[in-house]
Formats: structure tokens, sequence, C-alpha cells
């Protein structure tokens, strides 16, 4: 399967344009701006005002499920949405970590990445998005996390202006066989992925 994964930074109609663009068979975006969107997104989970997490499929999406951190941003108002949704016994999560500015708690995030592998089912999957993962530490502690539940960092993009990256790709029970990453109106870049069963 060929699985795009992209934070749209709210960029109004920026989803259907890209799926236009690469003809993913599987959709996974954060910041999405639904109400702008031509396309469905039929798993998704959104605030009142559209934003959030979604996932969209050219094949049937089932089991879907809706996380949300168990903590808020700074101010109180917000907390970051999860879609998880499965696709031909596969199931993926797009995935918005918490970001915590200004304090960016490493433990706070791990917490939301824990909140989300408890709602997943045994097999295989795909967990990836923006992890806002701002400094080494922070990812040292979600790959600790999630491999202790099977996955594996398969793949990381970079951010422009950043040496660390704040987008990944985990893996369980799939591997990617190519990846590319490419630039767009958003400021995050995106990828590709493609994804074959593991033998």
């Amino acid at each position: 399967m060929k699985v795009l994964i992209q934070n749209l930074q709210k960029r109004e109609g920026l989803a259907t344009d890209l799926s236009k663009t690469y003809g993913p068979d599987v959709m996974l975006v954060q910041e999405i701006n639904l109400n702008s969107e031509a396309d469905r997104f039929a798993a998704n989970n959104v605030s009142s005002r559209g934003y959030g997490t979604a996932i969209e499929s050219k094949f049937d999406l089932t089991n879907v499920k809706k996380v949300q951190s168990p903590f808020s941003e700074f101010g109180g108002f917000i907390c970051k949405k999860t879609t998880v949704a499965t696709v031909k016994s596969v199931q993926f999560v797009s995935f918005h970590g918490y970001n915590g500015q200004p304090f960016k708690s490493k433990e706070k995030l791990v917490a939301h990445v824990e909140a989300v592998l408890a709602v997943l089912s045994p097999g295989p999957a795909l967990f990836a998005g923006d992890f806002n993962t701002w400094s080494q530490e922070h990812l040292v502690a979600v790959k600790l996390s999630l491999e202790k539940e099977g996955f594996s960092l398969a793949y990381s993009w970079p951010y422009p202006g950043r040496d660390q990256p704040l987008d990944h790709a985990f893996t369980r029970g799939v591997k990617i066989t190519r990846s590319q990453d490419y630039a767009c109106e958003s400021d995050h870049r995106g990828a590709i992925v493609e994804l074959e069963m593991e033998s």
C-alpha cells in the first residue's frame, strides 16, 4: 500500500490537492481543516471547527477510534487529537503529538503516545505523523514507549530549518519498502511510504 503522511498546517484544500497529485491508497493527515476539503475523510477526530487528524483510503475503513491527549496544551483549551482506523487488516494511526509549548514536556508526550497504544489491537500497524519530538531526548522517550509494544522506528523525514525531525513513521508487523519526502504549502514536509506485510 502507498501511504501519504502530512501535517497540513491547516492549509485549505491541501489534503485534496495532495491526494490528486500522489494518488495514495491511504492518507494520514494532521492539522487538517476538514471543512475546506473536497475529500470525505470518513475517519477523523476534529474539533467543532474542523481541525484535528484524519485518515482517508481508497479501501474500506473499519474499527475507527478517536483518542485525545491526556494533557491539554498551554492555556488549557486544546488537546491534540489522534485518529486510528484499520485498512486491509493493518491499523493506521494518524498522530499529532502533545506539543507543550513553551515547556515541551517529554513525559506528557509519552503519555499521549501511551494513550493511543492502549486502544490498539495486537497485529500489524503503522503509527505515524507529527510527534513534536523537539529534542533527541523526546525521540528516545517516544521510541522506548513504542518499542515496548513491538514497534520500530522505520522512517523519519526532515522539518525545514531544524536538525531534529518532528515527523516519524513507526511500524509493527509491516515493513516500509520505499520512502520519499516532498515539499508542499505546509511548513512540514510530507512523506510517501510503500508498505508490505512482514513475512
